[in-house]
């Protein structure tokens, strides 16, 4: 019997699947059940499995339908991809791009960090092989995104009326309690307090526009809503378990028809690859205006993590920031300032007749 049977050849598939292709000796009909000749080389009608991840969900994928077949008969697809991701694309001496080029059999071609171009080129003789390609750089993206720091978020603005001018009192009446380990530096400044509904990794120019044309897109969830949403900014609370060492001090709000939205808009935001980590985590959002955070007093001194709000929970824990209504959603840039000393806005989205406003910002 051949020696095939202990030693069978390895065919490789995609998405990195190797399978064994076990052959049966020729008394048996090897040659015509496995589709080889004599000489044990492959014959053109050899078997080979479909892609069970290919055909039905490469059109999942909006690109797919910018693949373009070559007058030779190859396909391409330009693909945008933020100049950020082409060091974890490439890979250590390219062997992340080799790596996709050889399990897909395309041919990858990622712009220089000097040209202005930032699009990644595909190229294959199938389409299949082509969107196949385009899932695996997808997915790496996806991985690489996770890992790293979030730029933008989308806000509420709070700082204006009743909520910011009750905010002044209460950051006065905690400072002239004069509490161990409490100093001005913990609190956020009152031209900044706001209502955070998303926190998003956006890297270029194209992923910025791009995150706007969504929260345009989110218009469509206040059809059944009552706008604006007005807001009840009521109690005081913290982010742990443990009050004597804090991080993060918090009022409460309350808003039914905010809280929709929010949860609608996040899982929308979800579906773009566009999140941070810690937004993809999440099913719902959390609505709270940050007091005082220990990251704002470590940013000027060195201190430690935490902070003992025991007494000012003891003493303020019920305080009434008062009512505010939400009549716009702004995108911002993260540790930021623009006008008014408030985040700097690249684009909002306001409730009512007007359009979403557009910028450039970075």
């Amino acid at each position: 019997m051949s020696r095939e049977v202990l030693d069978p050849p390895v065919q490789t598939m995609s998405h990195n699947r190797r399978y064994r292709v076990n052959v049966v000796h020729e008394d048996f009909g090897g040659a015509k059940w496995n589709g080889q000749n004599k000489g044990g080389k492959p014959a053109s009608n050899v078997y080979q499995e479909p892609d069970l991840y290919g055909e039905d969900d490469e059109e999942d994928d909006p690109a797919a339908s910018n693949i373009e077949q070559a007058p030779n008969g190859d396909f391409k697809l330009a693909l945008h991809v933020p100049k950020s991701f082409y060091g974890g694309l490439i890979g250590l001496k390219g062997s992340t791009k080799r790596r996709i080029e050889e399990e897909t059999r395309t041919e990858i071609y990622v712009p220089r960090q000097n040209e202005k171009s930032n699009d990644i080129l595909i190229k294959a003789k199938q389409r299949d092989r082509v969107c196949a390609a385009l899932r695996q750089i997808r997915h790496l993206i996806g991985s690489l995104r996770k890992k790293m720091k979030p730029t933008h978020f989308l806000a509420v603005a709070l700082n204006s009326g009743q909520v910011q001018e009750r905010f002044v009192e209460l950051k006065k009446s905690i400072l002239e309690a004069q509490l161990p380990g409490i100093d001005e530096e913990l609190f956020i400044s009152e031209r900044s307090i706001h209502l955070t509904l998303g926190v998003y990794v956006l890297l270029d120019d194209d992923e910025r526009q791009r995150a706007l044309n969504e929260l345009e897109a989110c218009r469509s969830l206040l059809t059944n809503l009552k706008t604006p949403f007005e807001m009840t900014v009521k109690g005081l609370e913290i982010m742990n378990d443990d009050p004597s060492s804090t991080r993060i001090l918090y009022a409460h709000i309350e808003s039914l028809e905010l809280q929709k939205f929010a949860d609608q808009c996040l899982a929308h935001f979800q579906t773009t690859g566009l999140c941070a980590t810690d937004n993809n985590e999440r099913e719902s959002i959390k609505l709270h205006m940050t007091v005082m955070n220990n990251r704002y007093r470590k940013e000027v001194m060195k201190c430690s993590d935490s902070f003992d709000a025991r007494e000012i929970l003891k003493r303020f824990g019920g305080f009434d920031f008062g009512v505010a209504q939400c009549q716009a959603v702004h995108l911002c840039v993260l540790k930021s300032r623009g006008e008014d000393d408030f985040y700097k806005i690249t684009g909002s989205l306001k409730f009512g007749d007007e359009e979403s406003k557009t910028s450039s910002a970075a």
